[in-house]
C-alpha cells in the first residue's frame, strides 16, 4: 500500500480512504486498488495541500469523526481524476472547465453521486451507471456547464446523480459582476483584487441560495437577492468569508430585506379575508432594492457598472424613507440619483477608514460640512486600532451624547418633519444598545492603558502601549532623517559619533508594539470594537447633519464639538490633535496589521527599499505611508529631536506571550517591574478586613508582593 513517488497521498491517508470507499474489501485488497488508481495524478494535485488534509483526517479519526474530512479528500483527488480526464481532450483545459469542475464536483451532498462514480471508473470498478454518470460529467465539464442529460442519450431517458437542480454560482457571480462592482474606497487589501471579490461573491451567493432555496429558473431573484445581501454586508463592514460570524451577518441581511418598508402596511391572507401586519410586492424591502438597481442601472448607462456598497446604502435610504415616495418611481428617481451621487462623492472623500474590517471607522476631515504570525494576530491589532480611535474621539461621543439630551428636551430648533430629527431621535433610543461613558472607559483603561476607568482587581491594565506606540513613531522618523546627509554632516560638525539607525530596529519596534497590542485583542475585545467602530460612525454621522450644524450655528461636524465643549462642558477640545492622533494610528496599526509576517521574521531581506539591494518586506508605497503617518503624529504631538533619540535607540525585548493569561495578565512580566496578584494573600487580607482587623505596612507587603 505504499504509494510511489507519482502518488502524494501517504500510506496511513490511504488506508482511511479504501475503509471510506471500499469497505466490502479487505483493507489491503482496497488499498492496492486505491494506490494503483492513484499513480498519476500526482501533477493534479498540491502536494502540500494533501499534506495539510492528511494531517486533518489524522486529527478527525483520533477524534472519532472523520466522515467529513474524507468527504473533502476524497472530492478533491475526484476533482483530479476528472482534470486528468479533460487533459486528453483539451489540453490545456480552458478556465470555464476547471471552474466546472471546482464548483460541480464537491463534498457537498447533491454531488455526492457524481464523486463515488468517478472514484469508481478510475479505480475500475464502476457500473453501467457510474460510467454514464462521469461520461456526463466529462462532457458537462468540457462545455462549461452542466448538461440537463446524456449527449445522444433517448430523450426520455436522463442519467442518474445528474439531475443538478442547483443554481450556477459561476454564472450568477459572473452576471453579478458585469451589473455592479466593488468601490475600493476603505476596503481591505483582500477584496481589491478580482480573485477576493469572486471569493467573496461565491460565499455570499451560496449563503442566500442555501437560505433562500433557489433553483433552476430563479436567476433573476437571486441575482437581486444576492447582490442586495453582498451590498449590505460591504456597507456594513463584513469583508471576511473566513469569519465565522459572516453567515450570521448575512442571515440578518436576509432579513432586513425580506422586512417591510411601511410598518404600518397590511395584506390579506389569500383565501381568508383577514389583513396581517406584512409587506406587500411594493412594500417589501428586496422589492425596493430592486426598483433601486434598475434606476441606477439607467444612471449609470448601459456597459457601465454600480458600485455594490452605494447601491446598497442608496436603497436602504430608499426604503427608510418610504412614506416621502410611496414608491412612486418620478420622485424615487430623484431621489436615488441623488443619494447615489453623494454617497459615491463621500466614499471617494475619505472611505471607511482603509482598515481591514474590524477597524473600519471613517473619520470626516476637518473641513469637510459633509460630514499569520504567532505572535501578532492581524484581526486582534486592528480591534485595538478601533479601539484607540474611539478613545481619541471620546469628546465627540459626549458631545453627541448631549445634543442628543438637548434634542429630546426640546432645546434645539430643529423641526421634527426635518429628516434629521428622525435620526437623532432614533440614536437617542437606541443608547442602552450602545457602551456608556463609563463602560468606554473601563475599555480604555484595561487596553490602551488610558487614566479613568475602573477594571476588575485582578487585571492589569496595559501601561505599555503609549510607550510601545511612541517608539515605534520614533524608530520610523529616526530611520527616515539619517536617510538625509546633512543630518551626518551636522553630526559631525557637533562631535557627534555617526550611528545609523537600522531598519531592524524600527522591525524590532513594531515588533515588541505590534505583540502588546495582539495579547490585548482577544475574544470579547473584537465584539467591543465593533460596537465601538458603530457607535463612531453613528456619532460622526449625527454631528455632520446640516440640521444639527444649522441649529450650532456652524459649519463642520468638528464644530459642533468645539460649540458644544465649551458651552456645556467649559473645555476647549482640540480637534487637530485628536482626529491627526486617531487617523495616523490607525494608518500605522493598519499597516502593521496588513504584513504582519514582516516584523518577527529574519529571512536576511531588508525591511525597507534600500538603494543597491533587491527587495524589501515593505513595498515603497508602503514605506513611504508609514513614514508620512509617523511623521504627522510627531508634528502635532510635539516629539523633538530630545525624545526622538531617547525612543528610537534599542532596548532589550521583554517577555510577551502570544495568548492571554486567563488569571488577568496577572503573571505577565511588562518590562516595568510589575508582579502577578497572589490570589491568596487578597483572601487572606478580605478575611483580616472582614474580622476587623487592620494589616500593618509589612503585613500587606508580604501578601500582595510586587505592590
Amino acid at each position: 500500500m505504499t504509494p510511489d513517488e507519482d502518488d502524494p497521498i501517504t500510506g496511513r491517508v490511504l488506508a482511511l480512504l479504501a475503509e471510506y470507499l471500499r469497505p466490502d474489501l479487505p483493507p489491503d485488497e482496497a488499498g492496492a486498488q486505491l494506490a494503483e488508481a492513484l499513480r498519476g495524478i500526482g501533477g493534479e494535485l498540491d502536494s502540500d495541500d494533501i499534506t495539510r488534509r492528511g494531517e486533518k483526517l489524522a486529527a478527525a479519526r483520533e477524534k472519532g469523526s472523520v466522515t467529513q474530512a474524507l468527504e473533502s479528500l476524497t472530492a478533491l483527488v475526484a476533482r483530479a481524476f476528472l482534470t486528468r480526464a479533460v487533459r486528453t481532450s483539451a489540453d490545456p483545459p480552458l478556465p470555464e472547465t476547471l471552474r466546472w469542475i471546482s464548483h460541480n464536483v464537491t463534498a457537498a451532498s447533491r454531488h455526492a453521486t457524481r464523486v463515488m462514480a468517478i472514484w469508481r471508473v478510475e479505480s475500475g470498478l464502476a457500473a453501467e451507471a457510474d460510467r454514464a454518470i462521469h461520461d456526463h460529467a466529462l462532457k458537462s465539464a468540457l462545455a462549461g456547464e452542466t448538461l440537463d442529460s446524456v449527449p445522444d442519450a433517448p430523450p426520455s431517458e436522463s442519467t442518474p446523480g445528474t439531475e443538478d437542480t442547483m443554481l450556477d454560482p459561476i454564472k450568477l457571480r459572473d452576471a453579478l459582476l458585469s451589473r455592479l462592482a466593488f468601490n475600493p474606497s476603505g476596503l481591505p487589501p483582500t477584496l481589491r483584487t478580482l480573485k477576493g471579490q469572486q471569493i467573496y461573491l461565491d460565499a455570499v451567493i451560496q449563503s442566500v441560495v442555501r437560505q433562500q432555496h433557489f433553483t433552476r429558473g430563479d436567476e433573476d431573484a437571486a441575482l437581486i437577492w444576492s447582490a442586495s445581501a453582498a451590498g449590505l454586508m460591504l456597507a456594513d463592514g463584513h469583508y471576511n468569508p473566513g469569519d465565522q460570524r459572516f453567515f450570521a451577518h448575512l442571515q440578518r441581511a436576509i432579513v432586513e430585506l425580506a422586512g417591510s418598508a411601511d410598518e404600518s402596511g397590511q395584506v390579506e391572507i389569500d383565501s381568508h379575508g383577514v389583513q396581517m401586519f406584512a409587506p406587500s410586492d411594493a412594500t417589501q424591502r428586496i422589492g425596493i432594492f430592486r426598483t433601486t438597481l434598475r434606476m441606477l442601472g439607467d444612471i449609470a448607462g448601459k456597459g457601465k457598472s454600480v458600485f455594490l456598497q452605494s447601491f446598497a446604502r442608496v436603497a436602504r435610504r430608499m426604503a427608510e424613507r418610504y412614506a416621502d415616495h410611496k414608491g412612486d418611481e418620478t420622485v424615487m428617481g430623484a431621489m436615488v440619483a441623488s443619494a447615489y451621487a453623494t454617497d459615491v462623492a463621500d466614499m471617494a472623500a475619505g472611505g471607511n477608514g482603509g482598515g481591514g474590517g474590524i477597524a473600519n471607522v471613517e473619520i470626516p476631515p476637518l473641513n469637510d460640512p459633509q460630514g499569520y504570525n504567532d505572535e501578532i494576530e492581524p484581526d486582534n491589532v486592528r480591534a485595538v486600532s478601533t479601539i484607540y480611535v474611539a478613545y481619541q474621539l471620546e469628546f465627540g461621543l459626549k458631545a453627541a451624547a448631549r445634543v442628543l439630551d438637548l434634542f429630546v428636551a426640546g432645546l434645539l430648533p430643529i423641526s421634527a418633519s426635518d429628516g434629521s430629527a428622525r435620526e437623532l431621535d432614533n440614536l437617542y433610543w437606541d443608547q442602552d444598545d450602545l457602551l456608556d461613558e463609563a463602560s468606554r472607559r473601563s475599555v480604555y483603561s484595561r487596553v490602551l492603558g488610558a487614566p479613568g476607568g475602573e477594571i476588575a482587581f485582578d487585571i492589569q491594565p496595559n501601561t505599555e502601549f503609549n510607550t510601545l506606540l511612541m517608539r515605534v513613531v520614533s524608530a520610523v522618523s529616526e530611520y527616515e532623517r539619517e536617510q538625509s546627509a546633512l543630518v551626518h554632516f551636522d553630526n559631525a560638525s557637533r562631535g557627534l559619533r555617526f550611528q545609523a539607525t537600522s531598519g531592524e530596529f524600527v522591525r524590532k519596534a513594531v515588533r515588541d508594539f505590534a505583540a502588546n497590542v495582539s495579547l490585548r485583542g482577544w475574544a470579547g475585545t473584537a465584539f467591543t470594537a465593533e460596537r465601538m467602530a458603530r457607535q463612531v460612525r453613528r456619532v460622526m454621522k449625527v454631528l455632520n447633519l446640516p440640521s444639527v450644524r444649522n441649529a450650532l450655528g456652524v459649519t463642520t461636524g468638528w464644530q459642533v464639538i468645539e460649540r458644544i465643549s465649551q458651552r456645556e462642558f467649559g473645555i476647549t477640545v482640540n480637534t487637530v490633535l485628536h482626529r491627526t492622533l486617531a487617523v495616523e494610528t490607525q494608518t500605522i496599526m493598519r499597516i502593521i496589521a496588513d504584513h504582519h509576517t514582516v516584523w518577527s521574521q529574519n529571512a536576511g531581506r531588508p525591511l525597507f527599499p534600500e538603494p543597491g539591494r533587491t527587495g524589501s518586506d515593505l513595498s515603497a508605497d508602503v514605506t513611504r505611508e508609514l513614514m508620512v503617518a509617523c511623521q504627522h503624529f510627531r508634528a502635532v504631538t510635539g516629539v523633538g529631536d530630545a525624545l526622538l533619540d531617547e525612543y528610537s535607540a534599542p532596548v532589550e525585548t521583554q517577555p510577551m506571550p502570544s495568548l492571554p493569561d486567563m488569571s488577568g495578565f496577572g503573571g505577565m512580566p511588562t518590562g516595568g517591574g510589575m508582579q502577578g496578584i497572589d490570589m491568596g494573600g487578597v483572601a487572606q487580607l478580605r478575611e483580616m478586613v472582614s474580622s476587623g482587623q487592620t494589616p500593618s505596612l509589612e503585613q500587606l507587603r508580604a501578601m500582595l508582593p510586587g505592590f
